[in-house]
């Protein structure tokens, strides 16, 4: 995770809602573990406005290889911005991050997420699998996903067709919903081809997989931080296709 493009998305984000908002929002990125591997880049945020004491303790932190402590002094400064957006009648943490905005389609680029729910926003998907959406101005739909590359749930926009019409058919046939609910729904972005800004181009980005139960957790233990600045989903997904016959796949003996 780019501590940088966090820390200048709250920024921008600033100008167009509550400072304090966009700094809460932003700090989702910040506390993620794999934004302290990159030591480098904290230097380039000493300019933008952070509180130097914080900024400080966390470099230091960080320079002495503790990062479970500079883990919680950031968790401590997004606390602290809540407690103000508490004092004016707003509750920060029920404000969801969607990636896109504050979160770069970049820094989750082959990270691996857990469905929590599918939000279909008017698209319907009709005879033949062709997809209908209630606005062509926005997504298709939207996914609430959660994992251990960050420290609350995130929305994830379905923003290709194909990516909806393979969420839906999850939650559509009874058989897999259900495999889905008992076991976990997974997903990755991984675009064949990137745009600026790391959008997806003309094919299908997301991919899917049900596995068994607290895999995503058993993924991301593994040697530490591995996976989350190495990513490996294949280990999860196998080999992705793009083009042709595309499905969620169904891995219930993953090697991780």
């Amino acid at each position: 995770m780019d501590i940088l493009a966090a820390i200048i998305g709250a920024f921008l984000l600033a100008q167009l809602i509550d400072g304090r908002v966009a700094f809460v929002l932003a700090l989702v990125a910040l506390v993620g573990r794999r934004a302290l591997v990159h030591r480098r880049r904290v230097a380039k945020i000493q300019k933008l406005g952070l509180p130097p004491e914080d900024l400080k303790a966390v470099n230091e932190d960080l320079q002495s290889g503790n990062r479970d402590t500079a883990i919680e002094r950031i968790a401590a400064v997004q606390e602290r911005h809540r407690a103000v957006l508490r004092d004016r009648g707003l509750d920060g943490s029920t404000m969801t991050p969607e990636i896109g905005r504050e979160i770069q389609w970049t820094d989750v680029i082959r990270q691996v997420f857990r469905v929590l729910e599918f939000d279909r926003a008017g698209t319907t998907v009709g005879p033949g699998g062709t997809v209908k959406t209630a606005s062509l101005a926005a997504a298709y739909g939207y996914l609430l996903a959660e994992s251990p590359i960050f420290n609350q749930a995130v929305r994830l926009p379905i923003v290709h067709r194909d990516d909806f019409r393979l969420a839906a058919s999850v939650f559509d046939e009874p058989q897999l919903a259900e495999a889905a609910k008992e076991e976990e729904l997974l997903v990755t972005y991984v675009p064949k081809h990137k745009l600026p800004g790391g959008l997806a181009g003309t094919s299908h980005a997301l991919h899917y997989v049900i596995t068994p139960h607290g895999t995503l957790d058993r993924y991301y233990a593994v040697g530490g931080d591995l996976h989350m600045a190495q990513p490996a989903p294949e280990k999860l997904f196998g080999s992705f296709n793009w083009e042709g016959e595309i499905r969620v796949e169904v891995n219930l003996d993953p090697k991780l």
